[in-house]
C-alpha cells in the first residue's frame, strides 16, 4: 500500500468520524426505540433491552400472578420478558409514599398498559420493578380502551306501547383516532347502568382536535312497572317515568 493510499484512507475515516459526530450518519448501534418517547408505548420486551429507569414511560404487556404474590404486585410479560410492577407500598429512600394505584376490573390475562417508573437497581443484577402511576386496561396489544367522556344525555320516549325509551348519549374524544368502543347495559332496581367506553390506537400519532360523538342507546323496558327510572351513562344521570305498568296486554 503506497503512501497515497494510505493518506486517503486517513482522510476517508477522519470524514466519517466528523459526520458521525454531526448526526449526519445513523449509528446502527442505538437501539431504534427509546423508551423516553412520549409519542410511544413500550412493550416489556423493549423497555428491558433498552432500559431508562427513574424516568416515567409507558409499558404493555399482559398481567399474571395479580394476586398470587406476597406484595401489592403483579407480573407484567411480554415476549418472554417480565417486570414487577407495584401497585401499592411504594416508599422511597426518604419514607415519602406514593399513592396506590387501583387494579379494580384488572384480571389475570388482561393486556394493560401501565405508566410509572423502571427503579434503578440496587444490586448488581439490572432491576426488573416498576412502581406504577396508572393503569389502563387494552383489549388489544396495540390499543388503549378508557371511559368515554359524556358531557350530557337525553331520554326520549317513543309514543308506542309498549313504551320504548332510548337514551342519546353525547360527547367527545381528545383527539380524532379515539372513536366509540363498546356500550353496555345493566339494571339494578330502578336504574340503568350504562357503560360506554372509547378506544384508540396506542401508537398512532392523532391530532389534538376535540371530536364529538353521540350515540343511542336503547333501553330494555318492556314489563317494567309504572314508576320513576334513573340512568346513569358513564356517571352522567337523569329520569324518566312510566305513567302505567309497561306490559304488553
Amino acid at each position: 500500500m503506497n503512501k497515497e493510499t494510505i493518506i486517503g484512507l486517513i482522510s476517508l475515516l477522519a470524514i466519517v468520524a466528523i459526520l458521525m459526530l454531526m448526526g449526519c450518519i445513523e449509528d446502527k448501534s442505538t437501539p431504534a426505540v427509546s423508551p423516553t418517547n412520549s409519542e410511544g408505548t413500550l412493550s416489556v420486551y423493549e423497555l428491558l433491552e433498552n432500559p431508562v429507569y427513574d424516568t416515567e414511560v409507558k409499558v404493555y404487556g399482559k398481567v399474571s400472578a395479580l394476586g398470587e404474590l406476597r406484595c401489592p404486585c403483579f407480573a407484567l410479560t411480554f415476549n418472554e420478558k417480565s417486570i414487577e410492577v407495584w401497585y401499592d407500598m411504594m416508599e422511597e429512600d426518604d419514607q415519602t409514599k406514593r399513592p396506590a394505584v387501583s387494579v379494580e376490573g384488572i384480571e389475570n390475562g388482561n393486556m394493560v398498559i401501565v405508566t410509572g417508573e423502571l427503579r434503578s437497581s440496587t444490586g448488581t443484577a439490572p432491576s426488573t420493578t416498576f412502581w406504577a402511576s396508572n393503569i389502563e386496561k387494552t383489549d388489544k396489544e396495540n390499543e388503549t380502551v378508557n371511559s368515554a367522556n359524556v358531557n350530557n344525555i337525553k331520554i326520549m320516549l317513543l309514543e308506542s306501547f309498549p313504551v320504548q325509551v332510548n337514551v342519546v348519549a353525547r360527547g367527545v374524544h381528545p383527539d380524532s383516532c379515539t372513536k366509540v368502543d363498546k356500550i353496555t347495559t345493566r339494571q339494578e332496581e330502578n336504574t340503568f347502568f350504562v357503560t360506554i367506553t372509547a378506544s384508540r390506537p396506542t401508537d398512532a400519532i392523532c391530532a389534538q382536535v376535540i371530536t364529538p360523538f353521540e350515540e343511542i342507546i336503547e333501553l330494555d323496558v318492556v314489563g317494567l312497572k309504572a314508576g320513576a327510572y334513573t340512568v346513569d351513562v358513564n356517571g352522567v344521570k337523569d329520569t324518566f317515568e312510566l305513567e302505567i305498568d309497561n306490559i304488553p296486554g
